[in-house]
């Protein structure tokens, strides 16, 4: 009774209905604060007092990915913003994203992009304009 009294008034427009829960809205806020620190689901699920598992299965309801996928897709805008835009070196690079080891990072952009960093910059960054 109760749910189809629920059911009723978010037709009629009495009770709000989000798109996505209040928890997704923060992971994303979280993931664009702290994706220079933080890289594991873990730290997120953390963040947010969630079940990594639970979040886990929320994060592919609502985006068809991996929470995984999802930090990693935000590490790298900003990893081929830096390539593209600057002269930082990729170890300059891979430490202002949190990466200890520029050789990590590197395998790292190459899992995700196809091609190394310093590939990358060369075809599409920076150092193609000075050509």
């Amino acid at each position: 009774l109760i749910i189809r009294m629920k059911k009723a008034d978010q037709s009629e427009g009495l009770v709000p209905t989000h798109d996505k829960p209040e928890v997704i809205e923060k992971l994303v806020q979280y993931i664009n604060s702290y994706y220079r620190e933080k890289h594991s689901p873990t730290d997120y699920a953390d963040l947010l007092n969630v079940p990594a598992a639970t979040l886990g299965s929320l994060v592919k309801k609502y985006f068809d990915k991996t929470l995984t996928t999802l930090i990693s897709d935000r590490i790298m805008v900003e990893a081929k913003r830096e390539l593209y835009l600057t002269s930082k070196s990729v170890k300059e690079i891979s430490f202002l994203l949190g990466y200890k080891d520029e050789y990590y990072f590197s395998r790292f952009f190459k899992r995700h992009a196809g091609i190394s960093p310093s590939i990358y910059r060369k075809t599409v960054g920076f150092a193609k304009l000075e050509q």
